[in-house]
């Protein structure tokens, strides 16, 4: 599995985690579940552990840019946890550009990003 989705109602949290090419496949298991816990629970808080990437099918951009613009509004805060050396810089410049809280954490600090979601 590529793409592992768990959600905590408590906190409001889901947590991804990606190892390896995001497939159509991925996404379709994914969104609709994620759909329904924004739908549930109102605002989220979302954990992008990325323990390697790559890559993503084409045929998920255009619905994950969908999805990401109808819900970014409903997503408070993300913490970013990789090693991978782009990602941190990339994800805060599209942070930037949004009123989402984001962080960036390494891989052997997913406790703390852990702890940094259920505090706020």
């Amino acid at each position: 599995m590529t793409v592992e989705y768990e959600e905590d109602a408590e906190t409001k949290t889901v947590e991804l985690t990606v190892a390896g090419k995001v497939t159509r496949e991925d996404y379709d298991r994914i969104v609709d579940r994620m759909q329904g816990f924004i739908d549930t629970q109102g605002t989220v808080k979302l954990i992008e552990v990325i323990e390697s990437l790559d890559g993503f099918a084409p045929s998920v951009i255009w619905p994950g840019i969908k999805f990401d613009f109808k819900n970014l509004r409903h997503i408070s805060h993300v913490a970013v946890v990789s090693d991978i050396g782009w990602i941190g810089p990339v994800a805060k410049a599209a942070g930037a550009l949004v009123s989402t809280k984001l962080r960036t954490y390494d891989l052997d600090d997913l406790d703390a990003a852990r702890e940094w979601i259920a505090s706020e």
